[in-house]
């Protein structure tokens, strides 16, 4: 009778044991791998992710950025008045 002691073939449970050792080895190099690419992927999207948002970002106004800070002095440009130039002649 050939039941689940394999008493018909001799070394069959030792066969039996090195082949699921070989195919629990292989699922563990599947599992890893699959767990590398995904973490990889994350990190990469994450990444990608703060520069989209940087490049992207709404612009703050001008008027808020010059009403929260002081005010420069204000120098008097010119005390020369300018004279308009004359048109050119045709």
């Amino acid at each position: 009778m050939y039941g689940p002691g394999f008493d018909g073939l001799p070394f069959g449970h030792l066969i039996v044991t090195i082949i699921g050792g070989f195919v629990w080895l292989i699922a563990l190099a599947i599992t890893i791998a699959v767990l590398f690419l995904f973490i990889r992927f994350l990190l990469v999207a994450t990444k990608a992710a703060q520069v989209y948002v940087a490049r992207n970002a709404p612009v703050e106004p001008a008027a808020a950025k010059t009403a929260s800070a002081a005010p420069a002095p204000t120098t008097p440009a010119a005390t020369k008045p300018r004279t308009p130039k004359a048109p050119p002649a045709s």
